[in-house]
C-alpha cells in the first residue's frame, strides 16, 4: 500500500510577506499589486480571505471589499527562497520528492514509515519543522495516491491534517464537487451539469463507455477512473516541467511598439534564462495578447530547432506578434510560453553555431550571476526604464508571474 503526502503551503505568497514583515502577521494582505493598479490577488491572507477576497479577484475588487488590507506587488526572491527551504525540509524526511510547485509538494512515504507510528505522526513532524523554520503553517494530505492527497491537503486549510485511509477513496469523493477532481474545468463541469450531475460520486454510476462518448477517449477514461478514487501516477522526485510562462500587465493600455516589443524581448529573455538554469530546451513558442476592449489574440509556433536562446525566442515571437491583426485599441497585458521542453542535447561541436551561440551564453549568464541580470540587455528593451523600477535581479514589472 502506498503512503503518499501532499503538502500545499497556506496562502504562500501572503504568508511569507506576514513572516518576512513582523508589522504584517495577523493583519490582512493581498499579493499581487497596488489596490488602484489593473491586476489581479495572487496571494491574500486569512485575515483578507475572511473578508471575501480571492484570488484571481480584481485588485480593485479587493481593496473594496477589505480597504484595510496592505497590498504588495511581491518578490518571487522571497518566495523562491522559501520554496527551496521546504524543499529541503521534505528531503530530509523522504529522498522521494516531487515538487509540483514553489507552494506545494508530494511526499512518498511508502519507504520509511518505519520511522513513525502513523502517516498522521509524520504529517504532524512536517509541519512543526517547516513552521520553526520557515514560519509558515502548511496544510497536508494522506492518501494512496496522489489525487486524493492533493485533494485531502485543500479541505481543511489552514494547517489541517487530512487522511483518506486506504479503500476510503470512493467514499470520499463521493459527495465533493466536481470542479475538485482532477481533469475538470468549466466545459466539462457544465457538461455534467447539463446530465444532473453535480458531485464526483455521481460520475462512478455512469458506464465508463458514457463518459467516453461525452469528453473523448483519452479525457473520458481517465476522469471516470479518477471518479473511481484510481490514479496510478507516482511521485517523481525528479522532472522536467511541462510549460514555462512569463507575463505582465502594463499599468496603462498602451500602443507604444517600442514598449510593446521591448516587454517581448525582456520576457524572452527571462523564459531563455530559466531553460539555461535547468539545462532545458523549448521547441514551441506561444503568445498571447489581451486588448483594452476584453478581446485576446493567441498564436503559437513549433520552431525547426529546440533552443534556449533569448534573441531567437524573441524573433519568433516578433513573427508571432506581428502576424496578429490590426486594431484600435491599446493592448494591457501580454505573455510569453514555451512548451516541448526536453534537456539539452550535450553532445554538440565547439565549431557549429550552436555551439557558438552556447558559449556566448555562458558568459552572458556567468556576468549576470555576478553582477545582475540587466547589466547586459538587449537594446530593445532599454525602453522599459521609461517605465520600471530596476533592480539587480531585473525590472519590477506590473504584476508579473510569480510562478513558474
Amino acid at each position: 500500500m502506498r503512503i503518499i503526502l501532499h503538502i500545499d503551503a497556506d496562502a504562500f505568497f501572503a504568508s511569507i510577506e506576514q513572516g518576512f514583515n513582523p508589522f504584517l502577521a495577523s493583519r490582512p494582505v493581498i499579493v499581487g499589486g497596488l489596490p488602484h493598479q489593473r491586476g489581479c490577488v495572487h496571494s491574500a491572507s486569512y485575515e483578507a480571505r475572511r473578508k471575501g477576497v480571492a484570488v484571481g479577484m480584481p485588485l480593485r475588487q479587493a481593496s473594496e471589499l477589505c480597504p484595510e488590507a496592505f497590498f504588495i506587488k511581491g518578490d518571487y526572491r522571497h518566495y523562491r527562497a522559501a520554496g527551496l527551504e521546504i524543499e529541503n525540509i521534505l528531503r530530509s524526511f523522504s529522498p522521494d520528492v516531487e515538487i509540483a510547485s514553489l507552494d506545494d509538494a508530494y511526499v512518498y512515504l511508502t519507504n520509511i514509515m518505519g520511522h513513525f507510528r502513523s502517516p498522521v505522526d509524520a504529517a504532524v513532524a512536517i509541519q512543526k519543522r517547516i513552521l520553526e523554520r520557515v514560519n509558515l503553517t502548511v496544510s497536508i494530505g494522506i492518501a494512496s495516491s496522489k489525487l486524493i492527497a492533493r485533494i485531502a491537503s485543500g479541505l481543511n486549510k489552514p494547517a489541517g491534517i487530512t487522511h483518506v485511509p486506504h479503500g476510503m477513496e470512493r467514499e470520499f469523493l463521493a459527495e465533493l464537487p466536481l470542479r475538485l477532481l482532477r481533469g475538470i474545468g468549466r466545459k466539462t463541469e457544465q457538461i455534467f451539469h447539463e446530465l444532473g450531475i453535480t458531485t464526483i460520486g455521481q460520475i462512478t454510476k455512469l458506464p465508463k463507455s458514457t463518459a467516453i462518448q461525452l469528453l473523448g477517449n483519452a479525457a473520458g477514461e481517465t476522469i471516470w477512473h479518477y471518479a473511481q478514487g484510481c490514479d496510478a501516477r507516482p511521485v517523481k522526485s525528479k522532472g522536467i516541467t511541462k510549460q514555462i510562462s512569463r507575463e505582465t500587465s502594463f499599468e496603462e493600455d498602451t500602443d507604444d511598439e517600442n514598449l510593446i516589443h521591448g516587454t517581448l524581448r525582456y520576457l524572452s529573455e527571462r523564459i531563455a534564462d530559466k531553460l539555461r538554469k535547468e539545462e532545458w530546451t523549448a521547441r514551441q513558442v506561444h503568445i498571447k495578447v489581451y486588448y483594452a476592449d476584453g478581446r485576446s489574440a493567441r498564436k503559437s509556433k513549433t520552431l525547426q530547432k529546440r533552443t534556449n536562446d533569448g534573441k531567437t525566442f524573441a524573433e519568433h515571437v516578433t513573427q508571432i506578434y506581428t502576424g496578429f491583426p490590426q486594431r484600435r485599441t491599446g493592448i494591457k497585458l501580454v505573455g510569453i510560453t514555451v512548451t516541448g521542453i526536453e534537456y539539452r542535447d550535450r553532445q554538440r561541436s565547439i565549431f557549429d553555431e550552436i555551439g557558438r551561440h552556447d558559449e556566448l551564453n555562458r558568459s552572458i549568464d556567468d556576468v549576470r550571476r555576478r553582477f545582475g541580470f540587466t547589466t547586459l540587455s538587449a537594446g530593445s528593451t532599454l525602453i522599459l526604464h521609461n517605465y520600471y523600477r530596476m533592480e539587480k535581479h531585473g525590472y519590477i514589472l506590473h504584476t508579473p508571474s510569480l510562478s513558474q
